[in-house]
């Protein structure tokens, strides 16, 4: 269906989307704002946690193959060079005058191209005025790490081409993800779950009620989770979240989207998540209390894998 994708924004999420499209055999270019950012975010395609190398090292793919996929991908900090893209992903910042300002900018040098964002709660009907044609633009949420987890979200904007939407759907189930349509709302069907439920957690650790540890294999061992609430905040990265209770917060100035002052208080402190996926931070929540990840224990007792 698309031969040629771009991403704009070449960070954590920017990057996990760039590697899974070549991996599927697609060209892609990738634009940031800075050389510093691109060549960043191609050394976290190649050695990072999820990287390409990890996979040669476990034999699921050849060194040629690694770096094959390295050779479709493009990198520019020019938006003229999405110009041939039929298809153009947004992954910048969860901030809705940035994506508004970066949508204009690509819809300015793509003619016919459908226009996704990688938004995980901003409304997709509003980022749509960026665009000339809203009928092409709609949500493609990525779950992290994109290039591993099946799952995709579609979310409708109001003025979303249904067929569009259908084809996209099919085209994902083709290369091997698992797509879900919602229509737009904000924080769509999965943030506004993970997040009562990360949100509900914090304030446990906040209130004392438990440890990050005991909460997440609660959650892991009691519910099914791969990983617990606690630990999927360090991953996603504790600012990414925050600025996620922001947005829903303006969007629906309800209460409950409020971000918990325990998770203000570690941005502010300079807690940014993983430190092993940001550069940078102190840690995350498990860094700060002083505990052994989740995942880990229940991976030493051999329960998990």
């Amino acid at each position: 269906m698309f031969k040629k994708i771009g991403v704009v924004g070449f960070g954590l999420m920017g990057t996990q989307i760039t590697q899974f499209f070549a991996q599927q055999g697609l060209e892609v270019v990738a634009i940031d704002v800075s050389e510093e950012s691109l060549k960043k975010g191609m050394e976290a395609i190649k050695a990072g946690r999820f990287g390409l190398q990890r996979l040669v090292e476990k034999g699921k793919i050849t060194e040629d193959e690694m770096n094959a996929v390295l050779d479709r991908i493009t990198t520019s900090t020019e938006y003229s060079a999405l110009k041939d893209c039929d298809l153009v992903i947004e992954a910048v910042f969860e901030d809705v005058n940035l994506k508004l300002k970066v949508l204009k900018e690509i819809d300015a040098v793509v003619e016919n191209a459908v226009i996704g964002s990688n938004t995980s709660s901003i409304s997709i009907t509003k980022l749509s005025s960026a665009v000339s044609n809203p009928e092409k633009f709609l949500g493609i949420h990525f779950f992290n790490p994109a290039q591993i987890q099946k799952l995709v979200e579609l979310v409708k904007g109001l003025l979303s081409d249904e067929k569009l939407v259908s084809d996209i759907k099919e085209w994902f189930i083709q290369l091997g993800k698992v797509p879900i349509v919602v229509n737009d709302s904000p924080g769509f069907a999965t943030s506004r779950l993970g997040l009562v439920l990360g949100k509900e957690a914090m304030l446990m650790v906040q209130e004392g009620v438990a440890t990050p540890q005991d909460i997440d294999i609660g959650m892991m061992l009691g519910y099914g989770y791969s990983m617990g609430p606690i630990e999927t905040g360090d991953l996603v990265g504790l600012d990414t979240r925050l600025r996620i209770y922001e947005a829903m917060y303006e969007a629906t100035k309800d209460p409950k989207w409020a971000p918990p002052k325990l998770l203000v208080q570690l941005v502010d402190a300079g807690y940014l998540g993983d430190p092993s996926l940001k550069p940078g931070s102190k840690g995350g929540v498990y860094e700060y209390f002083g505990q052994e990840r989740a995942t880990q224990v229940l991976k030493r007792l051999g329960i998990r894998k």
